[in-house]
């Protein structure tokens, strides 16, 4: 821990275009290696080559060149001067920087034990923090395997430290002080690790768990949202957090549905999914949101209503025609609402996550009114320009305008006669 805090001062440092061409070197190292990557995830399943390589590697690099081409813009420093200031802060022009935390925690799944926890490193590092990586179950390998290619590509080694599985890692890594976690994980170890934050005032960033919905509207093609479900229950061995669990549909599409999907899942054990027809779109809702997981869902219909549909739905990320996939466009941000925790993941958002905003201001001029002694006539000046500035109506405002030149001039008479 205090080799990692001693690398993050000097890695904070550096201008954030060097540190973006570390991460380009570890980007070209992440597609020059990586039959070593898929087979260092492919340890934690039992998954296809194709499959890590679509569903992992491909997406990782994807939002590695993502920070390359948009992180300094995003963390760039944002200057306030004068446009939309208030008139009682004249002379005052300010600057808002995003800092790094410091030393990020990344509690990684087993699920996806190389894109999840990968992008939230990344992500980290391109901030200018120091990262350490609690793998989940199976998931060493995978972690391993990105710090190497890290340190290759000239990242510190110190900055990027793979810890032990065991989940006793977790409490010794916040026992020794880290600045932020990030955990993808249950709710159930969510609220654990919450618990343990609490007393130490640590924030973070909870993935947690999904059940999410499958909305299918009057209209939608039947076979796609077959072919769409059966992808969501296989995909990773059906061990995807955002595959679909419960499929709403209207009563006169059940039967059609149920026979398409039941189809294709005939030639393997598929996992276990609730079938919940519907009278209509708003008894969907209404059940869908007797669930207290909203991380992700779907919409299937024409577009137009499945958009206007997709608006009402209580979730983090929602997908029309289609599943998952899209959500890994490393443009998004990613996270859940109630249950499936709080916080975003990827994107702009999920960068400036990884920051501390601080602000400095400056005062320009002399004169600093805040500073000079009260004045009987201050209150009437107050409300003056209250009104003046917020009052409804033209006329209000003029009212404004004239009470406050009135106590103008009674306050400077005031001051003529005790000078």
């Amino acid at each position: 821990m205090e080799a990692a805090r001693e690398a993050q001062e000097v890695w904070a440092s550096r201008p954030l275009a060097e540190r973006l061409r570390t991460l380009r070197a570890l980007r070209h190292l992440l597609a020059l290696r990586s039959s070593e990557l898929v087979a260092a995830a492919r340890g934690a399943g039992d998954r296809s080559e194709d499959e890590v390589l679509s569903s992992e590697v491909i997406p990782l690099a994807d939002a590695c060149r993502f920070l390359e081409r948009e992180a300094e813009h995003i963390l760039a420093p944002r200057w306030l001067g004068a446009q939309g200031r208030p008139f009682w802060l004249s002379g005052v022009e300010a600057e808002v920087r995003r800092e790094p935390l410091g030393l990020v925690l990344v509690v990684a799944p087993s699920n996806y034990p190389l894109f999840l926890p990968g992008v939230q490193a990344l992500q980290a590092l391109a901030a200018g923090n120091a990262v350490l990586w609690k793998p989940g179950r199976g998931g060493s390998l995978a972690a391993r395997r990105v710090a190497a290619l890290a340190a290759e590509a000239g990242l510190d080694p110190r900055l990027l430290t793979v810890l032990p599985e065991d989940p006793e890692t977790v409490r010794a890594a916040l026992d020794a002080g880290v600045d932020k976690v990030l955990l993808t994980g249950s709710a159930s170890t969510g609220r654990k690790v919450l618990a343990e934050l609490a007393s130490r005032l640590v924030p973070a960033t909870m993935e947690l768990s999904g059940c999410d919905a499958l909305f299918v509207l009057p209209g939608a093609d039947l076979d796609r949202v077959a072919r769409a479900v059966h992808f969501g229950l296989t995909l990773n061995g059906g061990a995807t957090c955002i595959a679909p669990r419960r499929v709403f549909v209207p009563h006169s599409l059940d039967a059609l549905l149920g026979e398409r999907i039941s189809a294709l899942l005939a030639e393997r054990p598929a996992p276990r999914i609730s079938f919940m027809p519907v009278s209509d779109s708003e008894e969907a809702l209404a059940a869908a949101a007797l669930c207290p997981y909203a991380l992700g869902a779907s919409v299937f219909g024409p577009e137009e209503e499945a958009l206007a549909f997709a608006s009402r739905v209580r979730a983090g990320v929602v997908v029309v025609n289609d599943v998952i996939v899209p959500t890994a466009d490393p443009r998004l941000p990613f996270g859940g609402r109630g249950e499936s925790g709080f916080g975003v993941t990827r994107g702009a958002e999920g960068l400036l996550e990884m920051t501390v905003p601080k602000v400095v201001s400056v005062r320009r001029g002399r004169r600093l009114p805040h500073l000079e002694e009260r004045h009987p006539e201050d209150a009437a000046l107050f409300r003056a320009y209250l009104t003046l500035t917020h009052g409804g109506g033209l006329r209000s405002r003029l009212r404004g305008l004239s009470a406050l030149l009135a106590a103008l001039v009674r306050r400077g008479r005031g001051s003529g006669r005790s000078s």
